[in-house]
């Protein structure tokens, strides 16, 4: 068959036999794909310091006879974000992130605009920007990409917008808001949010992704809004996102510092 190239970032990577290599990847043209890199273990040339997660590439592959595993031939170096290996907030964020791109993503279903929203996330990232915030908003995006846009503007069931109203909760089996008073009445588990948070969520839906890093949320805001999105998140998807708690643990200590925090060095 004839072999396709595609801009790609890794999203996982794991040990294959003795010498391959197991190479999971969002691409621009392809979407997400599976694909096995032979000898990639002892490549000093072809693949050496490409196949890591979160490293950008242009990569060649021949679509499978049978199977679903794409065979990787090659691998051109765009981006390998090596800040994110040397950063402990950066690569915690990082690895939420990809984990939502392969929950939410079918196989082989590309999207142009996922593939340039994790570009922009890992960016962001490299920046040393507000990685709570970063992901906030790539959740946001993210949702609304694959057809599962919260309803963030008022109340569902009495219309107060959210301007009118100090506080809202939303509800993670449909993703709409309620205000207190609707609330009260309903049943079924919710999550708080803010005037404020959701201010900054309306925001995160309407502007260019370019413009999106100069809002300024709080560490508190941005917990808040991560935790709903999360849990409408894993409604929709029937499954836990397991990343997610270690970057809450991260964001906790971040907003409520008890000691100096550790360098953390991921093994080479």
């Amino acid at each position: 068959m004839t072999n396709r190239q595609s801009p790609a970032i890794v999203l996982q990577v794991t040990a294959h036999a003795e010498a391959d290599k197991i190479v999971t990847l969002y691409c621009r043209d392809l979407g997400k794909i599976t694909t096995i890199a032979k000898g990639a273990k002892r490549s000093k040339k072809r693949f050496v310091n490409k196949l890591e997660p979160f490293t950008s590439l242009v990569v060649t592959c021949r679509p499978p006879k049978k199977g679903s595993l794409f065979f990787l031939s090659e691998a051109e170096l765009v981006n390998a974000h090596l800040f994110l290996r040397r950063h402990y907030p950066g690569y915690v964020t990082a690895t939420f992130i990809s984990e939502l791109v392969r929950r939410f993503s079918g196989d082989q279903d590309g999207d142009p605009a996922v593939f340039s929203l994790l570009s922009w996330a890992l960016a962001g990232l490299a920046e040393r920007k507000n990685q709570g915030v970063i992901a906030v908003f790539f959740l946001l995006r993210l949702l609304a990409a694959c057809g599962y846009q919260p309803q963030l503007t008022g109340c569902a069931v009495c219309g107060a917008a959210i301007d009118q109203q100090p506080a809202f909760a939303l509800y993670p089996a449909n993703g709409s808001l309620l205000c207190l008073r609707c609330r009260r009445q309903s049943r079924g588990s919710s999550l708080h949010l803010t005037r404020q948070t959701l201010k900054f969520l309306a925001s995160g839906q309407q502007l260019p992704l370019s413009r999106l890093t100069r809002l300024h949320m709080s560490t508190a805001n941005a917990y808040q809004a991560l935790r709903a999105l999360c849990s409408y998140s894993r409604h929709i998807l029937q499954q836990d996102i397991h990343s997610w708690k270690q970057l809450q643990r991260l964001m906790q200590e971040t907003e409520h510092p008890s000691q100096p925090a550790a360098t953390i060095r991921r093994p080479e």
